[in-house]
């Protein structure tokens, strides 16, 4: 027998090594995806609807998440607006945690952390993007509203709306003719020194409500309004509600355009109770919602992803634009900045609530 040569022993051994298993590679993720195993459910509570005009929205988007992870049993309910949100937090703090995964809106996460309510996890280190993370690791962004200008095509062509800067609400040729949420939050957005400042921003509030715009407190209602001809634009309109209609409803009549600076704002902070009767899956979730796939899945299907994930629509739309997105540490004035520009505007500073 042949003496084997230098290159044939490197040859055999390399062959020899290409048979042997190799051990998987550990990640992260990889203690609660076992915990979560143990588990086997997770019960998950977002704004998501299921279905959007009959068609798969929501619903679509957890579908995913149980194709990532199928040893979990995945229950998902929508929790909708304020007062639903907070019967849950007081559910909570009541001792009842019927869901693994909460929302909270960017007001509410003060109250949340008062209460010490949400799990605390390094989300950055289970890979998830800075940007998309609480800086105290109470949870994560799940959606970001991109606000603009909205248009009925019957009163204002395509071209006419590429035209459109934030001055066009204050133009005299729409007056009466225009619509503004009753709590104008990309004005926020402009309150900050380093885009308009105070200043300017609370006196384009009263330039604008001196141009006599119909105050709307419900976003759908206001875009069904639009749809129909009962406006020509709508300034401060989240890009969610008016491409919900364009896609699910196949209307041919609205658009919307984004003016610079494009105000991108927090739609839903989510996280983990601690108290969650499934916290491990709970996390998968949250760790999932920080994902490429996941954040391009949410702009597909609810139009909310984060623009600085590339493959999306919204980061298409904005790039090479000025875009102001909102930070954790404007959270605290909030509410301060909103009461001087409602103010400025004529408008009582609280909802008007129903008597019980």
């Amino acid at each position: 027998m042949k003496k084997l040569t230098g290159l044939g022993i490197f040859l055999l051994v390399g062959a020899l090594l290409a048979l042997q298993p190799f051990p998987a590679r550990s990640g992260p993720l990889d203690p609660y995806i076992e915990a979560a195993k143990k588990e086997g459910a997770v019960r998950i509570g977002i704004t998501l609807r299921a279905k959007e005009y009959g068609k798969p929205s929501g619903s679509k988007y957890i579908a995913a998440f149980q194709k990532k992870y199928p040893f979990l049993k995945v229950e998902f309910k929508r929790i909708g607006g304020a007062r639903e949100r907070e019967r849950v937090i007081n559910e909570m703090a009541g001792g009842m945690f019927s869901f693994d995964i909460v929302p909270a809106s960017e007001t509410m996460v003060p109250v949340v952390m008062a209460a010490k309510l949400p799990r605390i996890v390094d989300w950055e280190k289970l890979g998830v993007p800075k940007i998309l993370a609480h800086p105290e690791n109470m949870g994560l962004i799940l959606r970001t509203m991109a606000y603009g200008i909205a248009y009925n095509r019957d009163h204002v062509t395509d071209q006419e709306a590429k035209a459109f800067t934030w001055e066009t609400c204050t133009d005299p040729k729409f007056k009466g003719k225009n619509a503004m949420d009753d709590r104008p939050r990309h004005l926020n957005r402009f309150f900050l020194e380093d885009v308009w400042g105070r200043e300017k921003t609370l006196d384009y509030a009263r330039r604008w409500a001196a141009n006599n715009p119909s105050i709307e407190s419900s976003r759908s209602t206001a875009a069904s309004k639009l749809m129909a001809g009962a406006y020509h634009i709508i300034c401060g309109m989240q890009r969610s509600s008016i491409k919900e209609l364009q896609v699910y409803a196949e209307s041919k009549n609205l658009g919307i355009v984004f003016p610079e600076p494009v105000p991108i704002g927090f739609g839903d902070i989510i996280y983990v109770p601690d108290k969650a009767k499934h916290p491990n899956a709970g996390v998968l979730f949250l760790a999932w919602t920080g994902t490429q796939e996941a954040q391009n899945l949410l702009d597909e299907v609810n139009f909310t992803g984060h623009p600085d994930f590339e493959g999306n629509e919204i980061n298409q739309v904005v790039k090479g634009k000025k875009v102001v997105i909102a930070q954790w540490e404007h959270l605290a004035r909030t509410d301060e900045d909103l009461a001087a520009i409602l103010q400025a505007m004529g408008m009582p500073v609280v909802r008007s609530k129903k008597k019980k």
